[in-house]
């Protein structure tokens, strides 16, 4: 629990480090991405492990955000040939969330309205990031989201 609790205050302090010293690369974009996914992975591991009366709730929902998520990860291995890595502000929203859901309901309970807020969060991320493997003709990291796109393409 405490492992998973450093991990994601490292994950949120690396990319503002990043940013600061003007280290940001395609590399480390690509590289976040999986250790975002890993870290959460994790989480999600040990609420199965440790609150699986929560999963036996909540099963369906947490299906279909599972279920969106892989659909986005499957129409980005088949535009780009590899995930992708929009790192796009409903993302960075829904990283933080979950974050602080998992953080949340190890240390201290269950919060029913902090699940609702954050399965929406999920929700609204993988639909954006769906979308926008279709209006990214290349794949790209630091991708703000849906409506910067259409708007420089409005341009």
């Amino acid at each position: 629990m405490w492992l998973l609790t450093a991990a994601f205050f490292s994950d949120a302090i690396d990319g503002f480090i990043a940013r600061a010293l003007n280290q940001v690369s395609k590399l480390g974009s690509m590289l976040d991405s999986y250790g975002d996914s890993l870290t959460i992975l994790s989480g999600l591991a040990g609420i199965v492990r440790f609150r699986y009366d929560l999963v036996e709730q909540h099963i369906v929902v947490m299906f279909v955000v599972i279920g969106l998520h892989i659909i986005q990860l499957l129409l980005s291995l088949w535009r780009y040939g590899k995930p992708s890595s929009f790192h796009t502000f409903s993302s960075k929203i829904a990283a933080i969330a979950i974050g602080v859901f998992i953080l949340v309901t190890f240390h201290y309970a269950f919060l029913f309205w902090l699940f609702v807020i954050t399965i929406a969060a999920l929700i609204l991320d993988a639909i954006e990031e769906s979308i926008l493997v279709f209006y990214m003709p290349e794949w790209n990291t630091d991708v703000k989201g849906l409506y910067w796109v259409l708007k420089k393409k409005g341009k």
